[in-house]
């Protein structure tokens, strides 16, 4: 068994404090932690029981600073895991904290797609959102089922395209011009072809509704 002989706070953290076992720095704890295992200078304490309250206070520590993060805005799972990685936590802290932002509902991957895809579908075609949630870290097939749920206006396509060709004319460059516009969006050609069929047939589409 050892003792801690010091205990003192970090600085530039109230929340923070340095642990001295045997009168040698040995680690850092959250208050929290520190008072829930009754830390406390005199008190006897054994390696693995330490090794314990540090894992303990890793996930405290890291689940304050997710949920910090996502009250900021909402985030995916793979999202959340990069940034605690990126902060040095270690993976097994990395994923007690996303399963236990899991089990609070703080994130949901299935949530977070649904409000992207509607919150984007007037910008993007099908493609771009999914190729964007991929790259969140989306299961496939929560992308698939989100995307199922949704149709993409058919007026949004319009309304870009006509902003697109504002003080353009309808010539054959500037509507193949149009149409690779639209395909970089995400757009698919089902969804393109009625769009560029219209600009083809009606060079008045200042005037369109």
């Amino acid at each position: 068994m050892s003792t801690i002989t010091d205990i003192k706070q970090a600085k530039g953290s109230k929340k923070r404090l340095h642990i001295y076992i045997d009168d040698e720095y040995t680690c850092t704890v959250d208050d929290f932690t520190a008072f829930k295992n009754k830390l406390k200078v005199g008190s006897e304490i054994d390696k693995h029981e330490l090794e314990d309250i540090i894992a303990e206070s890793e996930i405290t520590s890291g689940f304050e600073r997710a949920v910090d993060l996502i009250s900021n805005t909402p985030k995916t799972k793979k999202q959340v895991a990069d940034y605690l990685r990126q902060k040095g936590y270690m993976p097994k802290t990395v994923r007690a904290v996303v399963d236990k932002l899991l089990e609070y509902h703080y994130i949901n991957d299935e949530s977070y797609a649904r409000m992207y895809i509607e919150s984007n579908i007037a910008r993007y075609g099908r493609k771009k959102l999914r190729f964007n949630l991929e790259l969140r870290g989306i299961d496939k097939q929560i992308i698939d089922d989100a995307l199922d749920s949704i149709e993409v206006p058919e007026s949004a396509i319009f309304d870009m395209a006509k902003k697109y060709m504002r003080g353009r004319e309808p010539t054959r460059e500037n509507i193949d011009k149009l149409c690779r516009h639209l395909a970089s969006k995400g757009f698919s050609w089902n969804d393109i072809s009625p769009v560029i069929s219209k600009f083809r047939s009606n060079d008045d589409y200042e005037s369109w509704d």
